[in-house]
């Protein structure tokens, strides 16, 4: 039996089949990615990307300030999280001689790295000498990248934890 573009039983053939299915699958899976790339962009993109980029020295500088503040800082967090549960997150702010100190603000801020829409901060109140406490309740599962704020003055201090809330 000979196969040729003439003989009507080349589509019989498996092999032929098998490759036009194979084309046929991967030709779809293909376009069903693109379909999903467009309808759903990720929401990862900075649009002032430019401007932080700028503000990288800055960054930096406070980042020298920060040392030479001698401060240091603790977060707290429950052991158990979980989806729209109120629990209490403490941060402990200590000065070089690890005595509490005394701030004129603390803020905590939740920023979720899949989805910029769901940030929010909360002001933490003083419970004790260099405490701070804010009751917090997470809407949505998954990570969630904690930043702590401390000012007194023109002093600033940072202090920074990536947490997962179950749902």
């Amino acid at each position: 039996m000979k196969i040729s573009q003439e003989n009507p039983q080349a589509l019989r053939n498996p092999w032929v089949i098998g490759m036009l299915l194979f084309l046929l699958v991967f030709l779809s899976a293909n376009a069903v990615f693109i379909y999903l790339a467009f309808s759903a962009p990720p929401n990862l993109v900075v649009e002032d990307f430019y401007e932080k980029g700028e503000a990288y020295e800055k960054t930096q500088e406070r980042i020298q300030q920060e040392k030479a503040l001698g401060w240091s800082g603790m977060l707290m967090v429950p052991t158990a999280t979980r989806v729209n549960q109120i629990q209490t997150y403490e941060a402990l702010i200590t000065g070089k001689n690890s005595a509490g100190l005394l701030l004129d603000s603390v803020t905590m801020f939740a920023y979720r790295p899949s989805d910029a829409d769901a940030d929010f901060q909360v002001a933490m109140q003083k419970s004790g000498h260099g405490s701070y406490i804010a009751d917090v309740s997470f809407d949505l599962p998954g990570t969630w990248d904690i930043i702590i704020e401390a000012k007194r003055g023109q002093d600033e201090f940072v202090i920074t934890r990536r947490i997962r809330i179950d749902p």
